[in-house]
């Protein structure tokens, strides 16, 4: 098959976990011999990555929803568009009836009514209003990562019948260090580089809430941005800022840690719990994707603080759900990942 990818950012340019999934996806979809070329916004004098043919365009990637008239340009001579939440599905999707292409759209963020507490009470019903237009179009087939994002989709108003669940894959062999040893801490990890309203997106403001109830328990925070300078600042002396950390730096911190705490609004899926589940972690999170743990419920301090000191003093527990997690993770490839967009593309094609 020929396929059109429009995403807002496209690697080098990244801000977080749907970057990473848009280009597995293609690797993927090109190691299975189909043909790939990518639409998104940046320095059009950028014509590959990896290999792949990219077509740039110099917007800002919030206005992207004005690209209709290139995404039909380069969506004429194509058998799939793939695109993504955001500001590309919009168009993507009247490009796609204009020329009547299939069109399958990845859900990578879903807010709903979350969009007040990131974005405040007015700019934030206005996004919630504008993600209700664009998620709920007659796409051939949306795919959402976990029950949580796909609940908030059904409550948007998403055809139940388009919906289908993908989620992804992970290195696994990556997350398994030898001779390192499980320690008393909790540890978050989070990409703040592109705006403030992502750490209201993954509830760390909670988490740093939580920590001042809880002054035996280190807390390492992985991250960066000078938007986590206002909470270094009302933070307690056991919590740790160290900064971004990425490959063997990240994974030997993941290794150590007896807890992950993700305590986001919602997630299109939440790479770092699968990260955290590789490495043995038992998990603190609002999000399920089938780990062990303890769920907690969005917004609430008292349950970070109940479900982390439940760990804490049961050692022995929180060492066992890591190993299942471990286990658990196993299941999570890129292969199924990759398999599983296949089958709906050769569902939806016309």
């Amino acid at each position: 098959m020929k396929i059109l990818i429009t995403h807002e950012l496209f690697p080098p340019d990244v801000a977080g976990g749907g970057e990473r999934l848009t280009l597995k996806l293609a690797q993927g979809l090109r190691k299975k011999g189909h043909s790939i070329k990518i639409l998104t916004s940046g320095n059009p004098r950028i014509k590959e990555y990896d290999d792949f043919e990219t077509i740039r365009i110099p917007f800002n990637r919030y206005l992207m929803n004005l690209t209709v008239p290139m995404i039909v340009r380069y969506a004429k001579d194509v058998d799939i568009i793939q695109t993504s939440s955001g500001n590309t599905c919009f168009p993507s999707w009247i490009a796609s009836k204009l020329i009547d292409k299939p069109i399958c759209c990845f859900v990578h963020h879903i807010l709903g009514p979350y969009w007040r507490d990131v974005r405040g009470e007015h700019t934030g019903k206005l996004f919630q209003f504008l993600e209700k237009i664009f998620l709920t179009r007659d796409y051939d087939a949306i795919v959402f990562q976990n029950k949580k994002s796909r609940q908030l989709g059904l409550n948007l108003g998403v055809d139940e019948k388009r919906i289908h669940m993908v989620q992804p894959g992970i290195d696994y062999k990556r997350f398994q260090m030898k001779n390192v040893k499980k320690e008393p801490f909790v540890l978050f990890v989070g990409n703040f580089s592109m705006d403030y309203s992502m750490v209201k997106y993954k509830g760390l403001d909670y988490l740093i809430e939580a920590a001042k109830s809880l002054p035996d328990v280190k807390f390492l925070i992985v991250g960066e941005g000078e938007y986590l300078e206002v909470l270094r600042k009302e933070s307690s002396k056991n919590v740790v800022f160290v900064g971004g950390l990425t490959r063997k730096p990240l994974i030997e911190l993941y290794n150590k840690a007896l807890i992950f705490c993700l305590p986001s609004l919602t997630e299109g899926f939440g790479l770092v719990l699968l990260e955290a589940m590789a490495s043995g972690c038992a998990v603190v999170s609002t999000i399920d994707v089938g780990q062990k743990g303890m769920k907690i419920r969005v917004k609430n301090v008292e349950d970070i603080v109940e479900s982390i000191k439940y760990l804490i003093d049961n050692p022995e527990l929180a060492l066992r759900m890591g190993r299942e997690n471990r286990e658990l993770a196993k299941e999570f490839t890129w292969k199924k990942f990759i398999d599983g967009f296949i089958k709906i593309y050769e569902l939806i094609r016309k």
